[in-house]
Protein backbone atom coordinates (compact mmCIF):
# COMPACT_ATOMS: atom_id res chain seq x y z
CA UNK A 1 0.00 0.00 0.00
CA UNK A 2 2.48 2.16 0.75
CA UNK A 3 4.11 1.48 -2.42
CA UNK A 4 1.29 2.21 -3.97
CA UNK A 5 0.93 5.57 -2.59
CA UNK A 6 4.77 6.76 -3.26
CA UNK A 7 4.01 6.14 -6.64
CA UNK A 8 1.32 7.87 -7.08
CA UNK A 9 2.72 10.91 -5.48
CA UNK A 10 5.70 10.44 -7.43
CA UNK A 11 3.76 10.44 -11.00
CA UNK A 12 1.67 13.70 -9.52
CA UNK A 13 5.40 15.63 -8.87
CA UNK A 14 6.53 14.55 -12.21
CA UNK A 15 3.22 15.74 -14.06
CA UNK A 16 3.52 18.76 -12.23
CA UNK A 17 7.47 19.64 -12.73
CA UNK A 18 6.21 19.01 -16.39
CA UNK A 19 3.29 21.20 -16.68
CA UNK A 20 5.50 24.21 -15.06
CA UNK A 21 8.44 23.63 -16.95
CA UNK A 22 6.33 23.59 -20.16
CA UNK A 23 4.27 26.41 -19.00
CA UNK A 24 7.76 28.23 -18.77
CA UNK A 25 9.45 27.32 -22.22
CA UNK A 26 5.70 28.57 -23.53
CA UNK A 27 6.40 32.11 -21.88
CA UNK A 28 9.73 32.04 -22.76
CA UNK A 29 8.71 31.41 -26.65
CA UNK A 30 6.03 33.97 -26.22
CA UNK A 31 8.09 36.58 -24.88
CA UNK A 32 11.01 35.81 -27.43
CA UNK A 33 8.53 36.45 -30.46
CA UNK A 34 7.01 39.33 -30.66
CA UNK A 35 2.84 39.63 -31.56
CA UNK A 36 2.14 40.85 -34.66
CA UNK A 37 0.46 44.42 -34.43
CA UNK A 38 -1.54 47.04 -36.87
CA UNK A 39 0.28 50.54 -36.41
CA UNK A 40 -0.80 53.71 -38.02
CA UNK A 41 0.45 57.36 -37.36
CA UNK A 42 -2.98 59.76 -36.11
CA UNK A 43 -4.55 61.81 -39.12
CA UNK A 44 -5.89 65.12 -39.01
CA UNK A 45 -9.40 65.42 -40.50
CA UNK A 46 -13.12 66.42 -40.19
CA UNK A 47 -15.16 64.85 -37.29
CA UNK A 48 -19.17 64.20 -37.17
CA UNK A 49 -21.22 63.41 -34.04
CA UNK A 50 -24.26 61.31 -34.95
CA UNK A 51 -27.15 60.25 -32.93
CA UNK A 52 -28.30 57.13 -33.70
CA UNK A 53 -31.77 55.88 -33.69
CA UNK A 54 -34.03 53.22 -35.19
CA UNK A 55 -37.08 54.74 -37.11
CA UNK A 56 -40.04 54.12 -39.42
CA UNK A 57 -41.19 54.86 -43.00
CA UNK A 58 -44.45 57.02 -42.61
CA UNK A 59 -45.81 59.45 -45.15
CA UNK A 60 -45.84 62.94 -43.81
CA UNK A 61 -49.58 63.65 -44.62
CA UNK A 62 -51.51 60.48 -44.17
CA UNK A 63 -55.41 60.52 -44.15
CA UNK A 64 -57.83 57.70 -42.99
CA UNK A 65 -61.34 58.63 -44.48
CA UNK A 66 -64.68 58.07 -42.11
CA UNK A 67 -68.15 58.38 -42.52
CA UNK A 68 -69.81 61.14 -41.05
CA UNK A 69 -73.48 59.37 -41.63
CA UNK A 70 -74.70 55.91 -40.98
CA UNK A 71 -75.32 54.32 -44.02
CA UNK A 72 -74.89 51.65 -46.72
CA UNK A 73 -71.67 51.92 -49.18
CA UNK A 74 -72.99 51.59 -52.69
CA UNK A 75 -69.29 52.35 -54.88
CA UNK A 76 -65.64 51.94 -53.92
CA UNK A 77 -64.27 53.57 -57.42
CA UNK A 78 -60.56 53.05 -56.27
CA UNK A 79 -58.28 50.26 -55.53
CA UNK A 80 -54.94 50.42 -52.96
CA UNK A 81 -52.10 52.25 -55.58
CA UNK A 82 -54.77 54.03 -57.28
CA UNK A 83 -53.57 57.81 -57.44
CA UNK A 84 -56.34 60.36 -56.32
CA UNK A 85 -56.60 64.22 -55.82
CA UNK A 86 -58.72 66.91 -54.12
CA UNK A 87 -59.24 68.68 -57.54
CA UNK A 88 -58.45 71.91 -58.88
CA UNK A 89 -60.99 74.12 -59.84
CA UNK A 90 -58.75 77.40 -60.44
CA UNK A 91 -57.61 75.23 -63.58
CA UNK A 92 -58.39 75.10 -67.29
CA UNK A 93 -60.55 73.27 -67.33
CA UNK A 94 -61.33 72.65 -63.58
CA UNK A 95 -60.36 69.71 -62.23
CA UNK A 96 -62.83 67.61 -59.97
CA UNK A 97 -62.23 66.17 -57.14
CA UNK A 98 -61.26 62.16 -56.94
CA UNK A 99 -64.97 60.86 -55.61
CA UNK A 100 -63.57 57.69 -52.81
CA UNK A 101 -66.80 56.44 -51.52
CA UNK A 102 -69.92 56.67 -52.69
CA UNK A 103 -72.60 56.12 -49.68
CA UNK A 104 -76.60 55.35 -50.22
CA UNK A 105 -78.70 58.69 -50.18
CA UNK A 106 -81.95 57.34 -49.72
CA UNK A 107 -82.62 57.89 -45.98
CA UNK A 108 -81.12 61.34 -46.24
CA UNK A 109 -82.34 62.58 -49.82
CA UNK A 110 -85.98 61.40 -47.21
CA UNK A 111 -85.35 63.65 -44.64
CA UNK A 112 -84.14 66.55 -46.67
CA UNK A 113 -88.02 66.51 -48.58
CA UNK A 114 -89.16 66.31 -45.25
CA UNK A 115 -87.80 69.44 -44.01
CA UNK A 116 -88.50 70.86 -47.08
CA UNK A 117 -92.20 70.51 -46.72
CA UNK A 118 -92.03 71.48 -43.11
CA UNK A 119 -90.48 74.29 -44.45
CA UNK A 120 -93.36 75.36 -47.15
CA UNK A 121 -96.17 74.68 -44.35
CA UNK A 122 -94.48 77.17 -42.06
CA UNK A 123 -93.79 79.53 -44.92
CA UNK A 124 -97.77 79.08 -45.23
CA UNK A 125 -98.54 79.69 -42.25
CA UNK A 126 -97.00 82.72 -42.01
CA UNK A 127 -99.00 84.20 -45.00
CA UNK A 128 -102.18 83.29 -43.42
CA UNK A 129 -101.08 85.07 -40.07
CA UNK A 130 -100.49 88.12 -42.30
CA UNK A 131 -103.76 87.98 -43.48
CA UNK A 132 -105.17 88.09 -40.37
CA UNK A 133 -102.87 90.64 -39.09
CA UNK A 134 -104.29 93.29 -42.06
CA UNK A 135 -108.23 91.94 -41.05
CA UNK A 136 -107.30 93.32 -37.65
CA UNK A 137 -106.42 96.54 -38.44
CA UNK A 138 -108.87 97.10 -41.07
CA UNK A 139 -111.31 96.11 -38.24
CA UNK A 140 -109.57 98.63 -35.46
CA UNK A 141 -109.58 101.32 -38.31
CA UNK A 142 -113.48 101.27 -38.03
CA UNK A 143 -113.75 100.36 -34.42
CA UNK A 144 -111.83 103.73 -34.13
CA UNK A 145 -114.13 105.53 -36.66
CA UNK A 146 -117.66 104.55 -34.61
CA UNK A 147 -115.85 105.63 -31.29
CA UNK A 148 -115.21 109.04 -32.85
CA UNK A 149 -118.79 109.00 -33.94
CA UNK A 150 -119.83 107.60 -30.67
CA UNK A 151 -118.05 110.04 -28.65
CA UNK A 152 -119.60 113.27 -30.72
CA UNK A 153 -123.00 111.98 -30.10
CA UNK A 154 -122.21 111.58 -26.25
CA UNK A 155 -121.18 115.44 -26.63
CA UNK A 156 -124.44 116.51 -27.78
CA UNK A 157 -126.18 114.45 -25.62
CA UNK A 158 -124.52 116.16 -22.93
CA UNK A 159 -125.41 119.42 -23.91
CA UNK A 160 -129.17 119.10 -24.73
CA UNK A 161 -129.44 116.52 -21.20
CA UNK A 162 -128.23 120.09 -19.17
CA UNK A 163 -130.52 122.32 -20.54
CA UNK A 164 -133.62 119.95 -20.12
CA UNK A 165 -134.11 118.68 -23.59
CA UNK A 166 -133.06 115.19 -23.42
CA UNK A 167 -134.29 112.62 -20.52
CA UNK A 168 -131.48 111.09 -18.63
CA UNK A 169 -132.14 107.81 -20.05
CA UNK A 170 -131.29 108.74 -23.46
CA UNK A 171 -127.93 110.58 -21.98
CA UNK A 172 -127.06 107.29 -20.22
CA UNK A 173 -127.24 105.27 -23.90
CA UNK A 174 -124.87 107.33 -25.56
CA UNK A 175 -122.79 107.19 -22.79
CA UNK A 176 -122.74 103.27 -22.57
CA UNK A 177 -122.66 103.27 -26.38
CA UNK A 178 -119.59 105.35 -26.59
CA UNK A 179 -117.96 102.84 -23.42
CA UNK A 180 -118.78 100.04 -25.61
CA UNK A 181 -116.99 100.92 -28.52
CA UNK A 182 -113.63 102.25 -26.68
CA UNK A 183 -113.56 98.46 -24.95
CA UNK A 184 -114.14 97.02 -28.49
CA UNK A 185 -111.08 98.84 -29.86
CA UNK A 186 -108.80 98.41 -26.92
CA UNK A 187 -109.18 94.46 -27.24
CA UNK A 188 -108.62 94.55 -31.09
CA UNK A 189 -105.59 96.60 -30.32
CA UNK A 190 -104.10 93.70 -28.30
CA UNK A 191 -105.25 91.07 -30.56
CA UNK A 192 -103.16 92.58 -33.28
CA UNK A 193 -100.06 93.01 -31.24
CA UNK A 194 -100.44 89.40 -30.08
CA UNK A 195 -101.29 88.50 -33.67
CA UNK A 196 -97.89 90.28 -34.78
CA UNK A 197 -96.36 88.83 -31.98
CA UNK A 198 -96.86 85.02 -33.13
CA UNK A 199 -96.10 86.52 -36.48
CA UNK A 200 -92.11 87.22 -35.26
CA UNK A 201 -92.31 83.53 -33.83
CA UNK A 202 -93.43 82.07 -37.16
CA UNK A 203 -90.72 84.02 -38.87
CA UNK A 204 -88.28 82.19 -36.48
CA UNK A 205 -89.72 78.75 -37.17
CA UNK A 206 -89.22 79.30 -40.84
CA UNK A 207 -85.47 80.18 -39.74
CA UNK A 208 -85.27 77.10 -37.85
CA UNK A 209 -86.12 75.24 -41.07
CA UNK A 210 -84.44 76.70 -43.30
CA UNK A 211 -81.65 75.60 -40.89
CA UNK A 212 -82.92 71.85 -41.05
CA UNK A 213 -82.66 71.71 -44.95
CA UNK A 214 -79.91 73.60 -44.80
CA UNK A 215 -78.40 70.77 -42.43
CA UNK A 216 -80.19 68.07 -44.57
CA UNK A 217 -78.55 68.79 -47.17
CA UNK A 218 -75.10 68.93 -45.74
CA UNK A 219 -75.82 65.41 -44.40
CA UNK A 220 -76.27 64.18 -48.40
CA UNK A 221 -73.42 65.40 -48.91
CA UNK A 222 -71.67 63.46 -46.83
CA UNK A 223 -73.03 60.66 -49.03
CA UNK A 224 -70.58 61.56 -51.45
CA UNK A 225 -66.69 61.09 -50.14
CA UNK A 226 -63.84 63.07 -52.45
CA UNK A 227 -60.28 62.84 -51.51
CA UNK A 228 -59.10 65.87 -49.27
CA UNK A 229 -55.44 65.47 -50.63
CA UNK A 230 -53.33 64.81 -53.67
CA UNK A 231 -52.34 61.38 -53.22
CA UNK A 232 -52.30 57.02 -53.24
CA UNK A 233 -54.91 55.32 -52.27
CA UNK A 234 -52.82 53.11 -49.56
CA UNK A 235 -55.64 50.98 -47.83
CA UNK A 236 -59.18 49.78 -48.09
CA UNK A 237 -60.56 48.52 -45.71
CA UNK A 238 -64.58 48.54 -46.18
CA UNK A 239 -66.51 46.69 -48.68
CA UNK A 240 -69.22 47.43 -51.16
CA UNK A 241 -72.71 46.63 -49.01
CA UNK A 242 -71.23 47.16 -45.56
CA UNK A 243 -72.81 49.76 -43.78
CA UNK A 244 -70.23 52.47 -42.18
CA UNK A 245 -70.73 54.37 -39.02
CA UNK A 246 -69.85 57.48 -37.83
CA UNK A 247 -66.96 58.27 -34.67
CA UNK A 248 -68.30 58.93 -31.77
CA UNK A 249 -66.58 59.95 -28.14
CA UNK A 250 -66.28 56.38 -27.31
CA UNK A 251 -66.45 55.15 -30.67
CA UNK A 252 -63.63 55.82 -33.26
CA UNK A 253 -66.31 54.53 -36.12
CA UNK A 254 -65.31 53.13 -39.13
CA UNK A 255 -62.60 53.48 -41.73
CA UNK A 256 -63.21 53.14 -44.69
CA UNK A 257 -59.79 53.44 -46.94
CA UNK A 258 -56.22 55.73 -45.99
CA UNK A 259 -55.24 57.91 -48.50
CA UNK A 260 -51.49 59.46 -48.36
CA UNK A 261 -48.88 61.73 -50.17
CA UNK A 262 -46.37 59.24 -50.91
CA UNK A 263 -44.01 61.98 -52.66
CA UNK A 264 -43.25 63.30 -49.08
CA UNK A 265 -41.85 60.63 -46.54
CA UNK A 266 -41.07 61.53 -43.09
CA UNK A 267 -38.92 58.79 -40.57
CA UNK A 268 -40.18 58.65 -37.41
CA UNK A 269 -37.02 58.04 -35.34
CA UNK A 270 -37.21 57.61 -31.32
CA UNK A 271 -34.22 59.35 -29.99
CA UNK A 272 -33.35 58.19 -26.55
CA UNK A 273 -33.58 61.01 -23.87
CA UNK A 274 -29.84 61.19 -23.11
CA UNK A 275 -29.06 61.92 -26.80
CA UNK A 276 -31.86 64.36 -27.87
CA UNK A 277 -30.71 67.13 -25.93
CA UNK A 278 -28.39 67.14 -29.01
CA UNK A 279 -30.96 67.24 -31.92
CA UNK A 280 -32.29 70.26 -33.29
CA UNK A 281 -34.72 70.83 -36.15
CA UNK A 282 -33.08 71.44 -39.56
CA UNK A 283 -29.32 68.48 -38.85
CA UNK A 284 -28.77 66.57 -41.40
CA UNK A 285 -29.59 62.78 -41.12
CA UNK A 286 -28.97 59.38 -43.11
CA UNK A 287 -30.50 56.25 -43.25
CA UNK A 288 -30.54 52.82 -44.47
CA UNK A 289 -34.23 51.36 -44.44
CA UNK A 290 -34.27 47.89 -44.53
CA UNK A 291 -36.54 47.30 -47.49
CA UNK A 292 -34.24 49.15 -49.88
CA UNK A 293 -31.09 47.67 -48.67
CA UNK A 294 -28.79 49.21 -51.29
CA UNK A 295 -29.56 52.40 -50.98
CA UNK A 296 -28.61 55.69 -48.75
CA UNK A 297 -31.25 57.96 -48.12
CA UNK A 298 -30.53 61.83 -46.85
CA UNK A 299 -32.96 63.88 -44.82
CA UNK A 300 -33.56 66.78 -42.58
CA UNK A 301 -34.72 66.58 -38.79
CA UNK A 302 -38.55 68.44 -39.47
CA UNK A 303 -39.75 68.10 -36.27
CA UNK A 304 -38.81 67.09 -32.50
CA UNK A 305 -41.91 65.89 -30.15
CA UNK A 306 -41.76 68.02 -26.67
CA UNK A 307 -43.14 65.21 -24.50
CA UNK A 308 -41.86 62.06 -24.04
CA UNK A 309 -43.13 58.25 -25.31
CA UNK A 310 -42.25 54.92 -23.33
CA UNK A 311 -41.03 51.97 -25.26
CA UNK A 312 -39.74 48.52 -24.52
CA UNK A 313 -38.20 47.66 -20.60
CA UNK A 314 -39.89 51.55 -20.10
CA UNK A 315 -37.21 53.23 -22.22
CA UNK A 316 -38.32 57.29 -22.75
CA UNK A 317 -37.83 58.48 -26.06
CA UNK A 318 -38.69 61.35 -27.99
CA UNK A 319 -40.28 61.11 -31.65
CA UNK A 320 -38.29 63.03 -34.11
CA UNK A 321 -39.74 63.43 -37.12
CA UNK A 322 -37.07 63.48 -40.25
CA UNK A 323 -38.21 64.51 -43.84
CA UNK A 324 -36.76 62.24 -46.60
CA UNK A 325 -34.79 63.72 -50.17
CA UNK A 326 -36.78 60.69 -51.97
CA UNK A 327 -35.19 61.73 -55.69
CA UNK A 328 -37.76 60.05 -56.81
CA UNK A 329 -37.21 56.98 -55.52
CA UNK A 330 -39.80 54.56 -54.11
CA UNK A 331 -39.90 53.49 -50.31
CA UNK A 332 -42.50 51.52 -48.46
CA UNK A 333 -44.84 53.17 -45.64
CA UNK A 334 -43.87 51.01 -42.61
CA UNK A 335 -40.56 49.89 -43.41
CA UNK A 336 -38.15 49.96 -40.12
CA UNK A 337 -34.79 51.94 -40.66
CA UNK A 338 -31.69 53.00 -38.72
CA UNK A 339 -30.84 56.53 -39.06
CA UNK A 340 -27.83 58.64 -37.56
CA UNK A 341 -28.75 62.51 -37.28
CA UNK A 342 -25.48 64.89 -37.67
CA UNK A 343 -25.60 67.00 -34.47
CA UNK A 344 -22.00 68.64 -34.28
CA UNK A 345 -18.98 68.91 -36.76
CA UNK A 346 -15.53 69.07 -35.55
CA UNK A 347 -12.71 70.55 -38.47
CA UNK A 348 -9.61 69.32 -38.58
CA UNK A 349 -9.17 67.49 -35.73
CA UNK A 350 -6.56 65.18 -34.19
CA UNK A 351 -8.47 61.34 -34.84
CA UNK A 352 -7.89 57.85 -34.21
CA UNK A 353 -9.25 55.03 -34.83
CA UNK A 354 -12.01 53.93 -31.97
CA UNK A 355 -10.70 50.22 -31.45
CA UNK A 356 -7.57 52.04 -30.52
CA UNK A 357 -8.94 53.79 -27.88
CA UNK A 358 -9.31 51.66 -24.49
CA UNK A 359 -9.76 51.45 -21.09
CA UNK A 360 -7.14 50.43 -18.17
CA UNK A 361 -7.53 50.86 -14.40
CA UNK A 362 -5.13 53.67 -13.10
CA UNK A 363 -3.91 51.63 -10.53
CA UNK A 364 -2.14 48.97 -12.91
CA UNK A 365 -0.44 51.74 -15.18
CA UNK A 366 3.29 52.14 -14.78
CA UNK A 367 3.78 54.69 -12.02
CA UNK A 368 5.88 57.03 -14.58
CA UNK A 369 2.36 57.37 -16.68
CA UNK A 370 0.36 57.43 -13.97
CA UNK A 371 2.47 60.44 -11.99
CA UNK A 372 1.78 64.06 -12.75
CA UNK A 373 -0.17 63.02 -15.93
CA UNK A 374 -2.78 65.92 -16.54
CA UNK A 375 -4.73 62.97 -18.78
CA UNK A 376 -4.74 60.51 -15.51
CA UNK A 377 -8.14 61.46 -13.68
CA UNK A 378 -6.91 59.51 -10.14
CA UNK A 379 -9.97 60.28 -8.58
CA UNK A 380 -11.76 57.77 -11.31
CA UNK A 381 -10.87 53.98 -11.30
CA UNK A 382 -10.57 53.89 -15.31
CA UNK A 383 -8.00 55.57 -17.69
CA UNK A 384 -8.42 56.03 -20.98
CA UNK A 385 -5.67 55.10 -23.23
CA UNK A 386 -3.75 54.20 -26.15
CA UNK A 387 -1.17 52.23 -27.35
CA UNK A 388 1.84 54.17 -29.21
CA UNK A 389 4.39 51.92 -31.22
CA UNK A 390 8.03 52.43 -30.12
CA UNK A 391 10.76 50.75 -30.61
CA UNK A 392 9.26 47.63 -31.21
CA UNK A 393 7.48 47.74 -27.78
CA UNK A 394 4.07 48.61 -27.29
CA UNK A 395 3.83 52.00 -24.43
CA UNK A 396 0.80 52.79 -22.85
CA UNK A 397 0.00 56.71 -23.38
CA UNK A 398 -3.00 58.15 -21.65
CA UNK A 399 -5.40 60.40 -23.54
CA UNK A 400 -8.32 62.79 -23.28
CA UNK A 401 -10.76 62.24 -25.81
CA UNK A 402 -13.53 63.78 -27.42
CA UNK A 403 -16.42 62.48 -29.49
CA UNK A 404 -16.77 59.99 -31.88
CA UNK A 405 -18.14 58.75 -35.16
CA UNK A 406 -18.70 55.84 -36.75
CA UNK A 407 -15.05 54.95 -37.23
CA UNK A 408 -12.58 57.41 -35.03
CA UNK A 409 -12.22 59.34 -32.13
CA UNK A 410 -11.45 62.66 -31.41
CA UNK A 411 -8.35 63.01 -29.25
CA UNK A 412 -7.39 66.12 -27.50
CA UNK A 413 -4.32 65.18 -25.81
CA UNK A 414 -1.88 62.49 -24.89
CA UNK A 415 -0.49 61.77 -28.52
CA UNK A 416 1.40 63.90 -31.41
CA UNK A 417 1.05 63.21 -34.82
CA UNK A 418 3.87 61.44 -35.41
CA UNK A 419 3.36 58.88 -32.69
CA UNK A 420 2.71 55.56 -34.31
CA UNK A 421 -0.53 54.13 -32.65
CA UNK A 422 -1.23 50.46 -32.50
CA UNK A 423 -4.70 49.43 -33.73
CA UNK A 424 -5.46 45.86 -34.03
CA UNK A 425 -5.93 43.45 -34.05
CA UNK A 426 -8.60 43.70 -31.67
CA UNK A 427 -8.18 40.22 -29.77
CA UNK A 428 -4.17 41.44 -29.14
CA UNK A 429 -5.63 44.67 -27.79
CA UNK A 430 -7.95 43.30 -25.72
CA UNK A 431 -4.92 42.18 -23.63
CA UNK A 432 -1.69 43.96 -24.74
CA UNK A 433 0.04 45.06 -21.80
CA UNK A 434 3.13 48.02 -21.22
CA UNK A 435 6.25 47.39 -22.81
CA UNK A 436 4.97 43.88 -24.74
CA UNK A 437 7.55 43.20 -27.42
CA UNK A 438 5.72 43.97 -30.95
CA UNK A 439 6.18 43.66 -34.28
CA UNK A 440 4.22 45.65 -37.22
CA UNK A 441 2.52 43.68 -39.15
CA UNK A 442 3.92 43.85 -42.62
CA UNK A 443 1.68 44.58 -45.75
CA UNK A 444 0.27 41.91 -48.10
CA UNK A 445 2.44 42.77 -50.64
CA UNK A 446 5.50 42.52 -48.34
CA UNK A 447 4.31 38.99 -47.18
CA UNK A 448 3.94 37.85 -50.47
CA UNK A 449 7.51 38.67 -52.28
CA UNK A 450 9.24 37.51 -49.05
CA UNK A 451 8.12 34.14 -49.89
CA UNK A 452 9.39 32.60 -46.31
CA UNK A 453 7.08 34.50 -44.11
CA UNK A 454 5.41 32.54 -41.56
CA UNK A 455 1.15 32.15 -42.44
CA UNK A 456 -0.36 33.73 -39.70
CA UNK A 457 -1.61 29.98 -38.80
CA UNK A 458 1.87 29.14 -38.04
CA UNK A 459 2.27 32.23 -36.25
CA UNK A 460 -0.33 31.42 -34.04
CA UNK A 461 -2.04 34.63 -35.22
CA UNK A 462 -5.63 34.03 -36.72
CA UNK A 463 -6.51 34.30 -40.19
CA UNK A 464 -7.29 37.66 -41.76
CA UNK A 465 -10.51 37.21 -42.00
CA UNK A 466 -11.20 35.93 -38.73
CA UNK A 467 -9.23 38.88 -37.31
CA UNK A 468 -11.56 40.99 -39.17
CA UNK A 469 -14.92 39.11 -37.72
CA UNK A 470 -12.88 40.02 -34.39
CA UNK A 471 -11.97 43.26 -35.22
CA UNK A 472 -15.78 43.82 -35.88
CA UNK A 473 -16.79 43.28 -32.31
CA UNK A 474 -16.94 46.43 -30.52
CA UNK A 475 -15.20 47.99 -32.93
CA UNK A 476 -17.06 51.66 -32.10
CA UNK A 477 -16.94 51.74 -28.40
CA UNK A 478 -14.17 53.91 -27.48
CA UNK A 479 -14.52 52.81 -24.15
CA UNK A 480 -14.42 49.03 -23.72
CA UNK A 481 -12.71 47.88 -20.20
CA UNK A 482 -10.14 44.76 -20.73
CA UNK A 483 -10.91 41.54 -18.75
CA UNK A 484 -9.35 41.09 -15.49
CA UNK A 485 -5.86 39.48 -17.52
CA UNK A 486 -6.12 42.39 -19.42
CA UNK A 487 -4.26 44.85 -17.46
CA UNK A 488 -0.93 46.68 -18.48
CA UNK A 489 2.25 45.61 -16.58
CA UNK A 490 4.55 47.63 -14.93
Amino acid sequence: MKIVITCVVTFVVTMAMATGIWLWVRAKREAADPTLVCVQKPERGDLTEVVSARAEVEPKTSVDISARVSARTEALPYEEGDRVTKGDPDAEPPIEPSVLVQLDATDLDAALRSVEALRAARAAHIEVEKARIAGQRAQIEGLGASLLEAQRNLGRQKELHESGDVSQATFDLAQCRAQELEAQLSSAMHSLKASETNLVVLRHNLEAADAEIERARDRLTYTTITSPIDGVVTKVVAEVGETVIPGTMNNPGTVIMQVADLSRMLLVAQVDETDIGRVEVGQRATAKIHANPDEEFEGVVDSIALTHDFGWGGMKYYKTEILLKLEGRRVYSGSTADVDIETRYHKDVLRVPSQAVLERLVDELPRGVRENNPNVDKSKTYATVVYCFADGEAVVAPVKIGPSDETHTLIHSGIAEDDLIITGPYKVLEGIKHQQKVKEEPEEEEAESGGEEEAPEQAGEKPDKDRDKDDGEDRHDPHRRAGPDAGSGT
